[in-house]
């Protein structure tokens, strides 16, 4: 599959989800699970991205999206536990999971200048799907205040992640 197909695909799959997580009330639990999927999301296709980029800044990129969602898992599992909060299987964790699995085969299909356009397409949509649902859905369906501040503190992340790969997009031949 061709790059130009596969941002559409990348975008409309967790558009699903996220659209399904506007139809529902979800719980600091359910918001748990899915940060968590989202965070091991990233990791995978950014290890994929360090063997398959060409790019050195994408490869920097991938490296660092590996540091800091690792790091944001192991932060979010401090304040879950601080809080009580044990994350809970629920449709949209599901189906995010399930459209990552898809969007990783797709990606390690590529490989050099095609892999490196189609990754960072795809980390400047997920990022700008991930700030707006922060944003919109997940930090105002919040109910645990530790887990409100650290969705807080993780929503300035994501901005820095878009921006970086906002910068690395621009760069790369179209």
């Amino acid at each position: 599959m061709k790059p130009s197909f596969v941002l559409p695909l990348l975008v409309a799959s967790f558009m699903f989800g996220a659209a399904h997580a506007a139809t529902t009330d979800m719980s600091d639990k359910e918001i748990a699970e899915i940060m968590k999927t989202a965070n091991d999301a990233e990791i995978d296709a950014a290890k994929a991205a360090r063997s398959r980029a060409d790019n050195k800044e994408v490869k920097d990129f991938a490296k660092h999206m590996i540091d800091e969602h690792e790091k944001n898992n192991k932060e979010a599992k401090q304040v879950l536990k601080k809080a009580d909060i044990s994350p809970k299987s629920n449709e949209m964790a599901k189906t995010l999971k399930k459209d990552s699995k898809e969007k990783l085969s797709e990606l390690k299909k590529m490989k050099g200048a095609e892999f490196d356009k189609a990754y960072i397409d795809e980390q400047v949509a997920m990022h700008q799907q991930l700030l707006n649902d922060l944003e919109q859905k997940y930090i105002p369906a919040a109910q645990n205040p530790e887990l409100k501040a650290f969705l807080e503190k993780t929503k300035t992340h994501v901005q820095e992640h878009l921006s970086k790969a906002q910068q690395i997009q621009q760069t790369i031949v179209k």
